[in-house]
């Protein structure tokens, strides 16, 4: 996809995917926090998208908001059979006027106010995609990475640059509001690397990002993944992206 064949920009309506598996207090804050704080005019509502083993505890804090904060809490999902990319598009599919999507970890993993930040940003140029990166000045990565893990993966951050002649800096912290268009794709990975995979997708695609600085706040219900074996995965998904087939989505 190149700006030639864009639509023309209209008025961004944002669909936010919380993301929920054991969180309670911290999903209430997150969803509260969103609630009051992001611009009504540019959301058109919350989706609480479940893990399939989601806990007791994380249930019911998902059925209680639901019923305190409609009607910008629109729909409750759970994981399925389905992978969550396809999950997701039914829910945008459901939710026709939305035409952007961004998805945020239910741990209050940043301050409201720096989501609220980056939702103006991408609601006055609604045609870039507008991502946090941990990597940039003013920015923090988790307080807690392993020695040496960030070191490492600020090394996996050039080999991503070279290999997609990028200048992103953060590349598989997918954290940012995207068209909705771009979304409609086929994956090949489910949870958490398909983020991985739809980020490899679009600069492959060359889509126009524009990153923002990401303070991570320490973590205090749900824990990120550290396990190097678990991020050595992330180098072989960006390879065989680069490398795939160009797919008709692409065109």
């Amino acid at each position: 996809m190149n700006d030639t064949e864009r639509q023309p920009a209209k008025p961004m309506q944002l669909l936010i995917f919380v993301l929920a598996s054991n969180e309670e207090h911290q999903l209430e804050k997150t969803v509260r926090g969103l609630q009051a704080e992001c611009p009504p005019e540019h959301v058109a509502g919350i989706v609480l998208f479940l893990a399939a083993k989601a806990t007791e505890g994380c249930l019911r804090t998902a059925a209680a908001l639901q019923d305190l904060t409609a009607p910008i809490l629109t729909e409750i999902l759970q994981e399925t059979a389905l992978t969550t990319p396809e999950t997701v598009k039914e829910a945008l599919h459901a939710k026709k006027e939305a035409t952007h999507v961004i998805f945020l970890a239910s741990d209050y993993f940043l301050e409201t106010s720096q989501v609220v930040d980056i939702i103006e940003r991408a609601a006055h140029d609604p045609d870039h995609i507008y991502k946090f990166s941990r990597a940039l000045p003013g920015g923090r990565f988790q307080p807690g990475y392993p020695i040496g893990a960030i070191p490492l993966y600020r090394l996996f951050a050039f080999f991503v640059r070279i290999l997609y002649g990028s200048n992103i800096t953060d590349p598989v912290f997918p954290v940012m509001v995207s068209p909705v268009q771009l979304f409609q794709q086929q994956y090949t990975q489910s949870s958490i690397l398909a983020g991985a995979e739809f980020m490899f997708l679009l600069l492959r695609m060359k889509v126009p990002m524009v990153e923002v600085p990401a303070y991570h706040l320490p973590r205090t219900e749900q824990q990120g993944t550290t396990n190097i074996a678990f991020r050595l995965r992330y180098v072989g998904i960006a390879l065989r992206t680069r490398f795939a087939r160009e797919r008709k989505d692409e065109g």
